[in-house]
Parts: structure tokens; C-alpha cells; sequence
């Protein structure tokens, strides 16, 4: 199999794939993704088929684990591997209109508005696992997933290089709780060496900060801020159609349309249907624009290299 600008492997270049990304990954080629960013489902978050939907916390950063693992063969030496993932109390979740009275977020710092997705978005009334053979899943206790996956993926292989604290402009509300009400979370980074690619001057800050955004056509609760890719994008140090950006939980494409953006070459992975078929149609807009703006360019000489400069 080979590599070139406008495929990889068994797939077209800019495009969502409908799969498990354990699965899909064997039909790429070793050492041909350079940028991997993702944010899997959390932990008893998920309503439908695959990771997210565990009982047992263990199986699923077991399940992470492994597709990671798998994803590895197909990353670049020289790539990156950022994961953005939330932890969990192991208590139930089970999200009440109710919650507002302790919140203090929305516009007069009394709450949401009922129909805001806090409230609405569909979720799995997931349970506290308990098993006394195991202390830490003790009910309550804040499972620390972030570094059991990280240290996880350390044992099999990966290097463990950074972990970025992702501010939050408007965190989701939480309830009456005897414990501190969670403004942030994780983007943790790993690579295959220590020689991989990085931004170095101006240094990469551990500490981001950046607003929501609106929609980008495709309706899915669970999205970042397309900042937050192109963040991870510009610390590679390098873009360009030869760089290709791979997201194995690609949700609504947010990774992608950075992607493009920023002139890389996406390929996703998604598990839900409706949303890599809505993923590809937005995704198509914007590579016909792409495609029509660099022609354009070429026609009156312009320089066809887009640089990614980050703010840190």
C-alpha cells in the first residue's frame, strides 16, 4: 500500500469512514499518519454502541488501550498522539433539571436555561461500579482514567510527553457536591521517540485557554472547540497536503475542518452512521473550497505553503 496525496492506504484522503477504529487501522499503512488528535467517549457517557458504555471502568480503559495500541503501528516516529479525555466520580449520572439551583453558570449565574444541552444531551444513566477487591472503585472516589489510561499506554509502548490543562470557558454544571465543581480537563501527549516533531520557539504553554464555538453543521453533543486541533496541529510544527491528521473517534469532524484549515489531510473514523455521512458532506464544502482557492492561488503565483501558527 502506498501513500499519496489524496489517499492513504485503503482510504480517501479528507473523508470520515463509518467503523471501529481498532478495525479500520489495518487498513493503513505503518508509519503514515503524522498527527493523531482525538477525544473518545468518556466513561458512561455514551447512549449507543461502543466505548463509553462499559459497567466496569477497567474494561474500559482496557478497550482504549488497545485501540490506541493499534493505532500506533500507523503513526510516524516523528508524530504526535493527543488525547483529550474526562474523568468520572464513580458515582451514577443521572443529569436533573434540578442540578441548576447549585450552578453557577448562565447569564445571571443562577443556572442554564432547561433546554440547554447540559440538561437535554441523551446520556447512558450509567451506575457507580463497585467492587471491593479493588479500593480505588470505591463509591466516590474520583477514578483518576486520564492516567490510568496514560500509564496504560507508557506500558505498552508509548511515550508519555506532556499534559496540557484545557480551561473552560463554560464547563458543564454539576450538582451539590462536597468537592470542587470541575472547570478543566486533560490533553495529554505521547509520541513513539523522543525525537518527534515539535514546535519549539515560541514554547508550546501548558495551560490553554480558548471560547466555544457555534456549529459547524453537524449536530453532536460531545464536540471540543475546533481550537483545540489546531492547537495540537501547530505544535507539530509543520503542515501541508503531506500531513495528514488522523482522528479514530471523529464525532462531527471538528478535527478535520482544522485540519483543512490549516492546508493537512484528514482521515476519520467514526462509529455512528448518521454521523459520517453529515461529517463527509461538510467536509466535502470545504475541500472543494480548498481546492478551488489553491487553484486560484497557483494562478496568480502565490505561495500554495499555509503555515499553522498556533497562539500558546
Amino acid at each position: 500500500m502506498r501513500c499519496s496525496m489524496t489517499r492513504i492506504g485503503e482510504f480517501e484522503l479528507n473523508r470520515v469512514y463509518a467503523g471501529d477504529c481498532m478495525a479500520l487501522a489495518c487498513g493503513l499503512p505503518a508509519d503514515s499518519v503524522d498527527i493523531i488528535i482525538t477525544s473518545p467517549p468518556y466513561w458512561g457517557q455514551r447512549t449507543s454502541s461502543g466505548i463509553g458504555v462499559e459497567d466496569d471502568p477497567r474494561v474500559y480503559v482496557a478497550g482504549l488501550t488497545e485501540r490506541f495500541v493499534a493505532l500506533a503501528r500507523t503513526l510516524k516516529p516523528t508524530g504526535l498522539l493527543w488525547i483529550n479525555i474526562g474523568d468520572a466520580y464513580n458515582t451514577p449520572v443521572n443529569w436533573r433539571w434540578d442540578d441548576h439551583k447549585y450552578s453557577s453558570l448562565g447569564p445571571d449565574k443562577t443556572g442554564l436555561e432547561p433546554h440547554n444541552s447540559a440538561y437535554t444531551k441523551p446520556r447512558l444513566r450509567r451506575k457507580a461500579f463497585l467492587d471491593a477487591s479493588s479500593p480505588w472503585l470505591t463509591y466516590g472516589n474520583l477514578l483518576a482514567l486520564p492516567y490510568r489510561l496514560t500509564i496504560a499506554l507508557c506500558d505498552r509502548g508509548f511515550l508519555f510527553r506532556g499534559e496540557v490543562i484545557w480551561r473552560k470557558g463554560n464547563p458543564m454544571p454539576e450538582g451539590k457536591c462536597r468537592r470542587p465543581h470541575r472547570g478543566h480537563e486533560g490533553v495529554y501527549l505521547f509520541a513513539k521517540s523522543e525525537q518527534h516533531n515539535f514546535h519549539v520557539a515560541p514554547p508550546v504553554k501548558s495551560v490553554w485557554e480558548f471560547p466555544n464555538d457555534g456549529s459547524n453543521g453537524v449536530q453532536h453533543f460531545s464536540r471540543f472547540p475546533s481550537e483545540l486541533p489546531r492547537r495540537c496541529i501547530g505544535a507539530y510544527g509543520a503542515t501541508g497536503q503531506n500531513v495528514v491528521v488522523l482522528d479514530p473517534f471523529s464525532g462531527s469532524a471538528t478535527t478535520g475542518l482544522a485540519a483543512l484549515e490549516l492546508g493537512c489531510s484528514y482521515l476519520g473514523f467514526e462509529i455512528e452512521p448518521r454521523l459520517v455521512e453529515a461529517s463527509n458532506q461538510v467536509l466535502a464544502q470545504v475541500s472543494a473550497f480548498r481546492a478551488e482557492d489553491l487553484k486560484s492561488r497557483f494562478r496568480h503565483g502565490k505561495n500554495l505553503t499555509r503555515g499553522a501558527k498556533g497562539s500558546y
